[in-house]
């Protein structure tokens, strides 16, 4: 073999090995979105590019579907109740329209026109209050009717004044399923994108094993950790995320949408899911349902469930079975 060719080979074997290496080198980033704390962490060579794409999809859907913004979509949806249509994007139009079709399927324990109801106890401004049953059942009147959202083309219209949605229920996973999109057509090993308590979890290896670890409702540790694969969505909701107390009640942000006070059921719920927006509005309607509504709507859903009721005990579906190990530290 002439030294031409042994050259050559051996700058084959290391380009090779070049490529290995920065394959398997990871870069994170930690920004603030969707009024929460987002981690992404990506592993492959074009890794940097990655990361810089999905934030920018992350910022840009934040744009149209905070509610918080006075400038989003929804805002200006909100703020043209029983006046007039908005022209929104096609991503709005397509939430609302998933939003409404979640609505159904869980019998209204996920309804996004909750928004009303979350401004009376003060979960929107931070000003905490427990409101009078009057005031509730009031409120509850403008939330109570799905249709009055009405999508025409690329508008958006709410019938009556005072009536808001708020997708604060459906915007995270929606978002992780347009990461997910990005995750799928680049040349990437691996990735975790934590979205304030929903993940996304994608290998390029479809027999990877990712242990994801549940929140523990009382303390900073971890309650549970599953095992789940690529393309796996978690989403856990929890009366510890945002609450208040008064007078030795926790009254949390998640509220049943049917008696217009906060859900007190469960402390936890999670939703396994292979797609992002059923994860997301499912672990707020499971939330809502309580332990045997939990069960219910995974069966429906033929997904995956962990519930934490108020003792700490931790339940889950058959389906987890040999796939979770529950901490007893905490």
């Amino acid at each position: 073999m002439s030294k031409k060719i042994v050259v050559t080979i051996s700058i084959f074997v290391l380009l090779i090995l070049l490529l290995i290496y920065f394959a398997n080198l990871s870069y994170s980033v930690e920004i603030y979105s969707m009024n929460t704390v987002i981690d992404i962490k990506v592993w492959g060579i074009n890794r940097f590019k990655i990361v810089n794409e999905i934030e920018s999809e992350i910022n840009r859907l934040n744009l149209l579907f905070d509610d918080f913004n006075p400038n989003s979509e929804v805002s200006k949806i909100n703020s043209n109740a029983g006046v007039k249509p908005v022209d929104v994007s096609p991503e709005t139009v397509d939430i609302i329209k998933k939003a409404k079709d979640m609505y159904f399927k869980t019998d209204g324990s996920f309804n996004i026109m909750i928004a009303p109801v979350l401004n009376l106890w003060g979960f929107k401004t931070g000003e905490f209050r427990v409101p009078s049953d009057s005031e509730i059942e009031s409120a509850l009147k403008l939330t109570n009717n799905i249709n009055d959202i009405e999508i025409i083309h690329n508008s958006v219209f709410l019938k009556r004044s005072g009536e808001e949605i708020d997708l604060g229920g459906i915007a995270k996973g929606y978002t992780l399923d347009k990461v997910y999109e990005i995750l799928k057509r680049n040349n990437i090993n691996k990735a975790i994108v934590n979205m304030g308590g929903n993940v996304l979890v994608y290998s390029k290896n479809p027999d990877d094993v990712f242990k994801i670890g549940i929140k523990h409702p009382r303390s900073n540790g971890i309650i549970a950790v599953v095992q789940v694969k690529s393309g796996t969505f978690i989403a856990t909701s929890g009366d510890y995320e945002r609450f208040f107390e008064y007078n030795g009640v926790r009254y949390c942000h998640i509220i049943d949408p049917k008696t217009g006070k906060p859900a007190q059921r469960v402390v936890s719920t999670t939703a396994i899911t292979n797609v992002g927006y059923i994860g997301d509005v499912l672990s707020t309607a499971m939330f809502v349902e309580g332990k045997e509504g939990t069960f219910s709507l995974a069966n429906k859903f033929n997904i995956a469930s962990v519930v934490v009721d108020d003792s700490l005990k931790i339940f889950y579906t058959d389906n987890l079975k040999g796939l979770i190990t529950l901490e007893t530290g905490g």
